[in-house]
């Protein structure tokens, strides 16, 4: 009786349609995937990013394009504001910092979690949204406690009661919240003068402060799939709204350059004056009015395939160089194509 009973449950197809079974078919090894295996088993740059402990084989891409057009060259030394769009799993965040002068402030951001490498901040944000650009704007903004520590060290305070005050981390810490309106206001004194900030100084302190960057990194894609849920729906709504390349050529290239497009209200929304801008975007009919948009914004823009790009690839990139102005007209720059 329980050999009748339990002989159907036994056989091969009953077993490979249960759910539990079918749930482990779904990652089995498919032919493209064991292709896909054998490319990046076979491929240098794989196998030099996993030597050079890379997070992925695109920090070679971005190499190449800093070794081309030196995107993180800074006269003297000043340290960078750098802002990486679409920066999981972080190998561009490795470059920029690598490359970058010291004391520069890197700031990966990227729809889904991930962990930066050490010496770079990051920030899980939507770039479609505004709060998100503003918040990227208060971070360049905002001081941090090191170096306040050091501009209050050899200070001391004493009060109208002949009182000594120390200030503490807490004080700093305290004052590193507040405005950044406090250490650059218009009535600020100039050092070693009596007199106020002239208007060309205030113009100059107003535009550091509303576009902090000195380059903006692009190179979103669409995110990585998750193994569990989460309350909130920035881990599924992107694949509704960002490319994810799907093998046809005209849908992965019209994706692509809704990315670019927020990508360059960015730059547009927070990049200096004589800043750079890299974006990614797959190559088609469209890419030329993305061109004739970048032209309005930069004085020069070159396309630009890496050689850690796949040759069969129709991935490319655009290199802007020189922002024309610190404000533009989103209107006027999207009215042109």
């Amino acid at each position: 009786m329980y050999v009748s009973l339990i002989g159907p449950l036994l056989r091969p197809d009953i077993i490979r349609n249960a759910p539990f079974f079918r749930l482990f078919a779904r990652y089995k090894s498919s032919g493209s995937s064991q292709r896909w295996l054998r490319r990046q088993k076979n491929d240098i740059y794989s196998r030099e990013a996993k030597h050079e402990n890379l997070k992925s084989r695109a920090a070679f891409k971005l190499l190449q394009i800093d070794q081309q057009f030196k995107l993180f060259h800074s006269p003297g030394g000043v340290p960078l504001n750098v802002v990486d769009l679409g920066a999981a799993p972080g190998a561009w965040n490795q470059v920029a910092l690598d490359k970058c002068p010291r004391q520069s402030k890197i700031l990966g951001v990227d729809i889904l979690p991930y962990q930066p490498p050490r010496g770079v901040s990051s920030m899980q944000a939507n770039i479609l949204s505004k709060r998100t650009h503003e918040n990227i704007r208060n971070f360049f903004q905002k001081k941090d406690n090191k170096s306040m520590m050091e501009e209050f060290e050899d200070v001391e305070i004493t009060t109208v009661g002949g009182k000594k005050l120390t200030v503490t981390e807490g004080t700093i810490q305290g004052a590193n919240s507040a405005s950044i309106d406090t250490y650059s206001s218009p009535q600020d004194k100039s050092p070693g003068s009596d007199q106020p900030v002239d208007s060309e100084q205030e113009k100059h302190l107003e535009e550091a402060k509303n576009w902090p960057v000195d380059v903006v990194l692009s190179d979103m894609y669409a995110p990585f799939l998750q193994i569990t849920g989460y309350a909130s729906k920035t881990t599924n709504i992107p694949y509704a709204r960002m490319a994810n390349t799907s093998g046809l050529a005209v849908r992965d290239h019209e994706m692509s350059m809704d990315l670019c497009d927020a990508a360059l209200v960015v730059a547009i929304d927070l990049l200096k004056k004589n800043g750079k801008l890299v974006i990614k975007f797959f190559t088609g009919a469209q890419d030329k009015y993305l061109e004739q948009r970048l032209k309005v914004v930069f004085h020069k823009v070159q396309r630009f395939k890496p050689s850690a790009c796949r040759r069969e690839s129709k991935e490319c990139y655009f290199v802007c160089l020189g922002k024309k102005s610190y404000y533009v007209d989103k209107l006027m720059v999207f009215r042109k194509a």
